[in-house]
């Protein structure tokens, strides 16, 4: 069976949970981009009356870059109308692009809740993108603007540590959709060269140590250098979903140190 999804009233963010059997339509306008969303890379993606060279002229404008989780649509006319197939983790997705005098600014598909943890431990790739997206927060947040509201961010105060091994977080972001939180770590080193095995990394809130699911750590602590790294962390250490808030108070759980160089 073929369900139809079309956006609700005039919001101009929409969310929508991933379902291959669905057609969804989404809304574009001449004025600003309309910004898609997966929660991973996009593996291809098929398209009738959209072109990403505007010298086509083509009813709806594409920007898309091989590998990114995201592409934009802007309708180059009133009466635009087009179509695309969109290829994710085996799936095809079917979207219709239709004018609107309000349209939508970002549209977000995400994995239905009661997947979203455990289908983010499964999956390398799509906590690598969420690495990749809050490395370049800054960057998403001036380009796109919209598609960055989807990203709460928050500066923990509290830090973490053991004997000269201090810890500072400088930025915490929030996707909600993935039930994740990226945190921006410092670890400062003012003793001798040590390791630690990054996978052995956590988040601590009061009494509960939620582990590290993806970490950039290279695991060396130099000696009388600070390093920074990022450490993701999905739902509860249960699996099902925490939704935590940026303004908690948080310590990093370091793992036991090891003599290194």
């Amino acid at each position: 069976m073929v369900a139809a999804a079309s956006a609700a009233g005039a919001a101009p963010v929409q969310r929508y949970p991933l379902d291959a059997r669905s057609v969804y339509t989404v809304r574009v306008g001449t004025g600003a981009p309309t910004t898609v969303m997966f929660p991973g890379p996009v593996a291809a993606l098929d398209g009738a009356g959209l072109s990403a060279k505007s010298e086509d002229a083509p009813p709806v404008l594409l920007s898309h870059r091989e590998g990114e989780t995201y592409f934009s649509v802007r309708a180059l006319r009133p009466d635009a109308e087009a179509a695309a197939n969109v290829v994710f983790r085996d799936r095809v997705y079917a979207l219709v692009f239709t004018a609107a005098a309000e349209p939508d600014r970002t549209v977000t598909f995400y994995e239905p809740t009661g997947e979203v943890t455990k289908a983010g431990r499964r999956r390398p790739e799509r906590l690598l993108a969420l690495l990749d997206q809050a490395k370049r927060h800054a960057e998403i947040a001036a380009q796109y603007p919209a598609l960055a509201q989807r990203i709460e961010r928050g500066e923990p105060a509290a830090a973490g540590g053991r004997g000269p091994v201090t810890a500072f977080f400088e930025e915490v972001l929030r996707f909600a959709d993935e039930d994740a939180l990226v945190f921006r770590v410092r670890v400062e080193n003012r003793g001798p060269a040590v390791r630690f095995e990054p996978a052995q990394l956590g988040i601590r809130i009061a009494d509960t140590v939620f582990p590290a699911a993806l970490t950039d750590a290279a695991g060396l602590l130099p000696e009388g250098r600070a390093v920074r790294f990022q450490v993701v962390i999905v739902g509860n250490p249960d699996g099902s979903r925490a939704d935590l808030s940026v303004r908690n108070t948080f310590t990093l759980a370091l793992p036991a140190f090891s003599q290194g160089k």
